[in-house]
């Protein structure tokens, strides 16, 4: 038996634990329904919706990518957390019955049209090649990520020396001149504070990993 003076220290750990369990993934889905996140020209916001699919696949839920359907539409279990998390990132979804998926997916079937379902089941580890510098609006990618909410990590020359690489799934190279010369910008920017204070952190970071660049 577990004694009295700990069970509400214990108590309040497990109820913590479960709250936490909660936040990533999912109860039972609604019965009978799917949602469809279409992304043709009726989706309000097609850039928050890649960010629905990978927040959703990040809580352990599969959802099914329809390639060349209404846009490259997605399909998903009815869970009340997704339909909620559309609604706050303002995109367009509908909730649908089982036959109506199953009618959309037989279409898909049809071997006469170019359409294919692929079963996303695991949010990638996304990575961006930038220096401590860098910002969102540097690079497109990175700004888009970032507006559509998923999630990545930067790393630079010191994390990939170190061996980190393994550890993601994508790595976005920020347009980076691996040349060893000062980029496109030296023209017309050599004198900016703003380019020169990169200057700096490259050279530096060239000093400190023993580079002759």
């Amino acid at each position: 038996m577990i004694p009295a003076s700990t069970t509400t220290p214990l108590r309040s750990r497990l109820r913590g634990l479960l709250a936490g369990l909660l936040l990533c993934v999912f109860v039972a889905p609604v019965s009978a329904t799917k949602l469809l996140i279409p992304m043709d020209g009726s989706q309000q916001n097609h850039l928050k919706a890649y960010g629905i699919a990978f927040w959703t696949l990040g809580r352990d839920a599969t959802v099914e990518w329809l390639l060349n359907y209404r846009g490259g539409s997605f399909l998903i279990d009815h869970y009340t957390e997704v339909e909620k998390e559309c609604a706050i990132r303002g995109v367009t979804f509908q909730v649908i019955a089982d036959g109506q998926a199953a009618a959309i997916l037989s279409e898909i079937a049809d071997p006469e049209v170019n359409m294919e379902v692929v079963k996303l089941e695991k949010a990638p580890k996304i990575a961006v090649y930038a220096p401590e510098s860098f910002q969102p609006w540097d690079d497109a990618v990175a700004l888009v990520m970032t507006y559509a909410e998923i999630p990545y990590e930067r790393i630079y020359d010191q994390q990939i020396i170190s061996g980190v690489l393994p550890q993601y799934d994508w790595l976005h190279l920020h347009h980076e001149d691996f040349t060893g010369q000062y980029g496109k910008f030296y023209r017309m920017y050599r004198n900016a504070p703003w380019y020169q204070a990169q200057v700096q952190e490259s050279e530096a970071m060239a000093a400190s990993l023993d580079s002759p660049r």
